[in-house]
């Protein structure tokens, strides 16, 4: 997660600016911030650059194509001076995600231009580009009584994301893309048709894929996203925000390119070469997801994950919060948790209880808003391990957690969260302990810190009945002292904090005392 950013001056417009690394070409928004929050575009610019088809075909980044790199975000350094940007934020998505040599990548740019890119994951990805389709679904009453699942289908992989009421109940990364297509259609001797059945084949296994991992029965929205699914809906003359395309137009236009070279097709449509090739392949995507859901036409949004990018920076700058959209992250922990069969309303009040003991010792841990964040989330999860068994849920809820996705949360993230739901129960962080061992410094702080919060929160409602509610929790004399006024008897929630609070003691040398007040 980005680090939190002071809150913009409200005497002038700040300049701000997003950059993102794709896997055919690096681009950028500049824009002018207002006092009152609203942004005007000043710079959209992009430059093509293939990472993507050396990462997927030989693993790393070349030296020539990491100096193409630096070369474009040396221009756009200058650009971005001329502007006097006061704040930038550049990404990296599956291409140099994918490369072996992605630090080294990282490492350069930065050396180079002063340009810290960060290299982001799927779901982060999804809720950058959520964040920039949600105005538009929010003019369309019918999105928040429907279950739509929203895609791009990018150069290495495709991101998904189940949105139900309004939110994203689900999200998943799939490794289908644009330039493993174009491979396809590149092969000599192809039969077209051939080829295009193949590709319809690698589409019906991603949509299975899709419907065994979100939890939806049938979608009344397909939403597509990404800059093949835009050039579609301007070529075929759609209108609106959500423009509509058919499945027979986008086969039409498919046939259309299907019959030129990316020489001719790049000449035709006025696109570099890059970007024709891989209009076919996704336009045959297309068409194949419409036919395999219950939908008549696809949904194109002209936003993009840039867009997004640019409302994160200026809701940093604004709030001075480094967290994105956190309703979204907590309810895609809650899916989670339904989908593994957790107690709820313990899920919930645990993390409610968590939040208040984080609160109170602000002053001991000085942690901020993404670790509370993330905290909540492995409250809301740390049982979910009882799915496969009630011994040892603690190590199963481990596993599950870190072969799955939660909206919004990094690789990293969602390493921490699964550690800290690991130590909920009886053992506590050790250094022989391989997957905590494995973590950076800071990160094994972070479980340490979180896991002592979560086992006195989860040592509150042992009985699974809320029976601790409102508690007024103090920092006294050496103690954590949580109050609790007019409650039934608290001595299973007593033994079991003098059981499971000696973690906080170690870590914040405070002792949990559990105190019934009149």
């Amino acid at each position: 997660m980005p680090d939190p950013s002071p809150a913009v001056s409200s005497s002038a417009p700040a300049v701000v600016s997003v950059i993102d690394v794709g896997a055919s070409g690096v681009r950028m928004l500049v824009a002018e911030l207002s006092p009152e929050g609203s942004l005007r575009i000043l710079e959209d610019v992009q430059k093509p650059l293939s990472l993507g088809r050396e990462t997927f075909r030989t693993g790393t980044l070349s030296a020539a194509s990491i100096q193409k790199a630096v070369n474009i975000l040396r221009q756009y350094r200058a650009m971005m001076d001329s502007y006097g940007v006061t704040k930038t934020r550049a990404v990296a998505t599956s291409a140099v995600r994918a490369a072996l040599n992605r630090d080294t990548f990282v490492d350069r740019v930065f050396l180079a231009t002063g340009i810290e890119v960060e290299v982001i994951e799927g779901s982060q990805e999804t809720l950058l580009t959520f964040a920039a389709v949600q105005r538009a679904l929010a003019a369309r009453p019918d999105f928040t009584s429907e279950e739509s699942l929203m895609f791009e289908l990018g150069a290495g992989s495709t991101e998904w994301a189940l949105v139900r009421g309004g939110e994203v109940a689900g999200s998943l990364t799939y490794d289908l893309g644009t330039f493993r297509m174009r491979d396809v259609l590149r092969a000599d001797g192809a039969d077209r048709r051939a080829v295009t059945r193949l590709i319809q084949h690698n589409v019906r296994a991603m949509m299975n894929e899709v419907k065994r991992t979100l939890p939806f029965d049938k979608v009344a929205n397909l939403i597509a996203i990404g800059s093949e699914a835009r050039f579609a809906a301007r070529a075929l003359k759609g209108e609106g925000e959500l423009a509509a395309v058919s499945a027979k137009d986008l086969r039409g236009l498919a046939d259309q390119i299907l019959g030129m070279t990316p020489a001719e097709a790049a000449a035709s449509f006025s696109i570099t070469t890059g970007e024709a090739e891989s209009l076919a392949p996704a336009f045959l995507a297309y068409a194949e997801l419409i036919r395999l859901n219950p939908v008549d036409r696809l949904l194109v949004a002209r936003s993009s994950m840039r867009d997004g990018l640019l409302l994160q920076v200026a809701k940093s700058l604004q709030s001075g919060s480094a967290v994105f959209f956190p309703e979204q992250t907590i309810a895609a922990a809650l899916n989670l948790a339904r989908k593994y069969h957790a107690d709820e309303r313990h899920g919930v009040h645990t993390a409610a209880l968590s939040r208040v003991i984080f609160n109170a010792t602000q002053a001991q841990h000085g942690m901020g808003e993404t670790e509370r964040l993330l905290l909540e989330v492995a409250s809301i999860v740390h049982d979910i391990g009882n799915y496969v068994a009630a011994r040892g849920h603690h190590r199963h809820a481990y596993y599950l957690l870190v072969n799955s996705e939660v909206f919004g949360l990094s690789k990293m993230d969602l390493e921490i969260v699964a550690n800290v739901a690991r130590y909920h129960r009886k053992g506590t962080p050790q250094s022989d302990h391989p997957a905590y061992a494995a973590l950076p410094r800071s990160a094994r702080l972070t479980v340490n810190r979180l896991s002592a919060i979560l086992r006195v929160a989860d040592a509150l409602d042992k009985a699974h009945a809320q029976r601790v509610q409102n508690p007024k929790v103090t920092v006294e004399e050496g103690e954590l002292r949580i109050d609790v006024e007019g409650s039934e008897d608290l001595a299973l929630e007593r033994l079991t904090l003098d059981q499971k609070g000696s973690l906080f003691e170690e870590v914040f040398g405070l002792k949990p005392v559990l105190r019934e007040v009149a």
